[in-house]
């Protein structure tokens, strides 16, 4: 298939999700942010295109990784196509991975596990409802950012609030619940470092939900998020939803990657993508 068809794909992906905003279906919107949470390390096209071809995707890789793993794609299963970069590296020696200069796009098929058979694939961990070394894991990933975090129950009945390198929570939350509006408070921390944080303090608030949203389905963890109106990240303008999604995307990423233990423990064959 060629790239620019695959281009067209993603546009109209976006189209498509555009176009159910428009009408008020938040529940595609949903479903596209817990999409987000389970490929935070893939582009936000490629999100858009794996969720257009097969929503209920989980983990995707290449026909070839597929089998370096011990499983087969099986007979007659379509794949899904993505945009991969083409990347060449920089000719410093001391230049790291993420440095490495991307000078195209091209189109690629991967495949969703369940369209393969074979050895059984290790799981990622997840919290199933009480966050427990995730929760340890989220309040380093607070240290590491230089943000104090502080339990008052002066604060209600507010669960949590932040300002400028502080947290407070509640300190009578449960885990699940103190996950969840910690995960909210850290993603407005790290949005307000980040270029393009938008004015409306309506969409701040709905970014920061969705940030939530995306780590608790990314680590299994039922939440009340799901309740958010995601409508009001769009405001007529397709731009504007893509530059919100973006910022969640990359803001959920890096919360995911921490309290999941990716970065300590790398899973290459199972996240390379554009």
């Amino acid at each position: 298939m060629e790239t620019s068809k695959v281009s067209r794909m993603a546009d109209k992906a976006m189209e498509n999700l555009v176009e159910a905003v428009e009408k008020g279906k938040s529940s595609k919107m949903q479903a596209y942010l817990a999409m987000l949470g389970r490929f935070h390390r893939y582009s936000l096209g490629n999100v858009l295109l794996i969720a257009s071809q097969r929503s209920g995707a989980t983990r995707v890789a290449g026909y070839r990784t597929w089998k370096q793993l011990g499983r087969q794609v099986k007979k007659g299963e379509k794949g899904i196509r993505i945009l991969a970069p083409i990347v060449i590296r920089k000719k410093e020696e001391t230049v790291s991975e993420d440095e490495d200069e991307v000078i195209a796009f091209k189109a690629a098929c991967v495949f969703d596990v369940s369209q393969t058979e074979g050895k059984e694939l290790p799981e990622f961990a997840k919290v199933k409802g009480r966050p427990g070394e995730a929760l340890e894991r989220l309040r380093e990933l607070v240290a590491e950012q230089g943000i104090e975090l502080e339990y008052s129950n002066r604060i209600g009945p507010a669960e949590g609030m932040s300002a400028g390198g502080k947290i407070v929570l509640r300190q009578d939350l449960e885990q699940g619940a103190e996950f969840s509006v910690l995960v909210h408070e850290l993603a407005h921390e790290m949005l307000y470092q980040r270029d393009g944080r938008p004015e409306n303090k309506t969409v701040r608030e709905t970014e920061a939900e969705a940030v939530a949203f995306a780590v608790c389905q990314a680590v299994g963890l039922d939440t009340n998020s799901a309740a958010s109106d995601y409508i009001q990240l769009y405001d007529g303008k397709k731009e504007t939803l893509f530059a919100s999604l973006a910022r969640i995307k990359d803001t959920a990423g890096e919360i995911i990657g921490a309290v999941t233990g990716e970065r300590r423990h790398e899973q290459p064959q199972l996240a390379a993508a554009a």
